[in-house]
This record gives C-alpha cells, sequence and structure tokens, in this order.
C-alpha cells in the first residue's frame, strides 16, 4: 500500500471573507512557502479557503456564525458579493506511476483514477456558495457530491479532519488528544481510511443484502403458502377451460342441428310457397274470367236497360196519343148527342 502525495499548486478565491476581488495564490516554487502579514490581513483566512474547498461544514471551525458569513460582506466603500467561490488546484507529481498501478488495480484506482482526464496528475476542486444559501462542488469543473470529495481525498491526508492542515493551536490537540482519535490521525497518515470507509461501505451494502435475502424469503414463503391455493385455483380454471370447450362444442351441434331444420322447413316453405302462388295464379284467372263475364253481363244489362227505356218511352208516346184520341171520340161523341137532340 502507498500512500499518494499532492502537491498545491494553487488556490483562486473570490468572495470569500476578505477576498473581495480574485484572488490568485500560486506555489509553483520547491521546499516551503510562506504567506506573511500582519495581523488582520486575512492570513487565517486562506487556510479557512482549503479546509472549505474540501468541504467543511462546521461555520464554527471556519470561525463564523453561520455558513453564509464567509461571503464577502462589504464595506463602507464596497458593495457585498453574491457568492463566494474557492477553486484548489493540486499536482500529483507521481501521476504517471498511479495512473499505472490503477490500471493494473483497477479496484484500487485512488486518485490517478479519477483525474486523468485533467492530463499530466493535475486536479481543481471547486466549491461556491450562493447568498440564497445554494451551493454546489465542482471536480474538474464538473458538477459532484460532496461524497465523491470525500472519497476523492481519502488517504490522501487532506479532507475536513485530516492531519495535511494544521492550524494554529492544533498540534497541542493533537498532543493531548484520546487514543482512539490518535490513532484515526495515524490511520488517516497510513492511508488506511479510505479502506476503512470502503470496507464500511462493504458492510453496508453486504447488510443491505442480508435485509434484501430475508425479504426474498419472506416473499417466497408467503408465495409458497399461496402456491397450494393458485395451483387449486388453476386446477379449477383449467376444467373450467374444459367444460367451456365442451359447451361450445355441445352448443355449436345444437345450432348446426337447429340451423339444418330451418333450412329443411325453410324448403318446405319455399315448396308451399311455390304451390300457393299457382293456386293464386289460377284464382286471379279465374277471378279475371268471372270479371270479363261480369262485364260482359254489364253491357247486355245496359242494353237491356236501354231499351226498357226507350220501350217505356214509347208507351207514354202511345198513352198520350190514345189519350188524344179518347178525347177527339168524346168530342165527337158530345157533337153527335147535341145534333141528335136538335134533330
Amino acid at each position: 500500500m502507498r500512500c499518494i502525495l499532492l502537491k498545491l499548486k494553487k488556490v483562486e478565491l473570490l468572495g470569500f471573507k476578505s477576498f473581495a476581488d480574485k484572488t490568485e495564490i500560486s506555489f509553483n516554487g520547491e521546499g516551503i512557502a510562506a504567506v506573511v502579514g500582519p495581523n488582520g490581513c486575512g492570513k487565517s483566512n486562506i487556510s479557512d479557503a482549503i479546509h472549505w474547498v474540501l468541504g467543511e461544514q462546521s461555520a464554527r471551525t471556519l470561525r463564523s456564525g453561520r455558513m453564509q458569513d464567509v461571503i464577502f460582506n462589504g464595506t463602507p466603500g464596497r458593495k457585498p458579493t453574491g457568492l463566494a467561490e474557492v477553486r484548489l488546484t493540486l499536482l500529483d507529481p507521481d501521476w504517471a506511476q498511479n495512473s499505472a498501478a490503477a490500471e493494473q488495480r483497477p479496484a484500487e484506482g485512488g486518485l490517478a483514477s479519477r483525474y486523468t482526464e485533467a492530463g499530466e496528475g493535475i486536479i481543481t476542486v471547486a466549491r461556491r456558495l450562493f447568498a440564497s444559501g445554494e451551493s454546489e462542488y465542482l471536480l474538474n469543473d464538473r458538477v459532484c457530491r460532496l461524497r465523491d470529495i470525500h472519497e476523492l481525498f481519502l488517504g490522501t491526508g487532506l479532507g475536513p479532519d485530516s492531519y495535511a492542515i494544521i492550524e494554529q493551536g492544533r498540534i497541542g490537540q493533537i498532543l493531548s488528544a484520546k487514543p482512539y482519535e490518535r490513532r484515526a490521525l495515524i490511520e488517516e497518515a497510513a492511508g488506511v481510511t479510505k479502506f476503512k470507509a470502503r470496507r464500511k461501505l462493504a458492510w453496508a451494502k453486504l447488510e443491505s443484502s442480508k435485509q434484501n435475502l430475508a425479504r426474498v424469503n419472506d416473499i417466497l414463503e408467503e408465495v409458497s403458502r399461496q402456491l397450494g391455493s393458485l395451483q387449486r385455483q388453476a386446477a379449477r380454471a383449467r376444467r373450467h377451460q374444459e367444460l367451456r370447450q365442451q359447451m361450445q362444442a355441445q352448443l355449436r351441434t345444437l345450432l348446426v342441428g337447429r340451423y339444418r331444420q330451418k333450412e329443411e322447413e325453410t324448403a318446405q316453405a319455399a315448396l308451399e310457397l311455390g304451390r300457393h302462388r299457382g293456386a293464386v295464379r289460377d284464382l286471379a284467372e279465374q277471378i279475371e274470367q268471372q270479371e270479363a263475364a261480369l262485364h260482359q253481363a254489364h253491357q247486355l244489362l245496359e242494353r237491356q236497360q236501354e231499351e226498357l227505356r226507350r220501350a217505356a218511352e214509347e208507351r207514354g208516346t202511345l198513352r198520350l196519343e190514345a189519350e188524344r184520341l179518347r178525347g177527339q171520340i168524346a168530342t165527337q161523341s158530345q157533337q153527335a148527342v147535341y145534333l141528335a137532340r136538335r134533330a
């Protein structure tokens, strides 16, 4: 097991505490780099910025009342900024060797397998905090989670509770720390922390798998109890299907029989209809003949009525003539009587 050594290359600050303007602090030289200045010039703000960008969540550790206090609050001559951003650039001098080891042991890739896209063993970590309270983390200019930042720096000595950054008064705390606290610091320095974190995660996954397996066993038992009932239901369903098929077959047979019976009845009805149509035609012919005879009788009756009318007219004429003659005869008789009396 080999501990990865990272070198701080550059720190960029914008709107963080006293750094209202964008400030870049480079550490390109070899050996020791020092930041010198009078009290209150912001030297401690640099270490606070490094703590903050690595995922520090305690505002008290950053010497603030709340997390939004790290944003530049303004001065009588300057307006406050709307966000605080710190960008940390780190360099792995043994990047090529670590990359080769990561390719040979993918499960233990560590840092090299995480930032090879950046090239030349450079990794950039950034954190932004807005005045609204929203924050985001960036890894090589890509938005990521805080968990990704913590996993990235496991075993490297960096992090919110790591040994790589020791502020004023921290040495006394380390010397007076309890054995388990000192052990945690030594394990972090030895690079054991990331393996313990992986083991903890593996145990959590294993426990989750056990719980899932227990649930699966419970479901299996429940399904096994329901299996008998489902089998009986399936048997009833199959029996129902068989009876349904038999009923459909018998129904088809019955319908075919009825269809044939209806066909025979239809044929007989057609024959009866033909006979009735023939009888109707005969009756129609007879009716036509009778109508013709009736028509002739009507014509004969009309002729006889015409002759009878003429005879009645002639009788009336004769009666008038007879009356006229009877009148003449009476007149002549009266004249003859008169003449006889005078003679």
